[in-house]
């Protein structure tokens, strides 16, 4: 079912990967594909979708430029979409990165009964951008993934969840940490940002880490 015909579903993601004896790099091919599906279901929005026929004059006067761009500087490939994406989506369940850290078992993220946005205020992406960091590129024999990277330059609003885990870094308007480390447990929150730059990691070391600068975070 195309995402535009999906007026009052409720989204649920729940994406788990259990990772026993093997290490964090030879675990990052099994978790693209969750990957993948939490982009998916994260920025799908709500909406109801229409037809109408459009006249040869006006279809003319349709332009478009600039969607996209794919670059390959570094050993980093990357792809930037040139779009805006707004949104108001809750989530029961928000998991990801299940492994030993070296310490126990456990998740880099547990969030459950998330909300992008509120029903005052939509959650606003403009622009969105794909990266995939490499060693040796250019050496088909020792070429290696390191992270893959999800983000927005600029992000607009409230993300609110039960944060049981949460592995990353959230840092105030004047730069200033708010959290900075690795399977942290705040709780209750709300995190509000203006204009401000949002990422999500899969490190080869490091595994799941979420970013977000110019915030703001209230509790209960």
């Amino acid at each position: 079912m195309p995402f535009a015909e999906m007026d009052a579903m409720e989204l649920r993601v729940e994406c788990q990967q259990r990772v026993n004896e093997m290490t964090m790099e030879n675990s990052m091919r099994g978790w693209i594909l969750p990957f993948i599906l939490i982009l998916l279901c994260t920025w799908a929005t709500p909406v109801q979708a229409w037809m109408w026929e459009v006249g040869d004059e006006e279809l003319a006067e349709v332009t478009g430029e600039g969607f996209s761009s794919f670059t390959l500087e570094d050993d980093v490939a990357r792809a930037y979409f040139n779009i805006t994406a707004s949104t108001y989506t809750e989530i029961d369940s928000l998991k990801m990165g299940y492994y030993h850290d070296g310490t126990s078992y456990g998740w880099d993220q547990n969030w459950t009964g998330v909300s992008l946005g509120s029903p005052t205020e939509d959650l606003v992406c403009k622009g969105l951008y794909l990266e995939a960091g490499f060693s040796s590129i250019s050496d088909p024999a020792n070429r290696q993934l390191d992270y893959l990277k999800f983000g927005t330059p600029s992000m607009t609003g409230p993300v609110s969840a039960n944060f049981i885990s949460f592995s990353g870094q959230i840092k105030d308007p004047s730069g200033v940490d708010i959290y900075n480390g690795h399977r942290l447990s705040p709780g209750q929150m709300t995190i509000h940002t203006n204009n401000s730059n949002f990422e999500v990691t899969l490190d080869a070391n490091a595994g799941w880490q979420v970013y977000w600068d110019n915030a703001t975070v209230t509790t209960p």
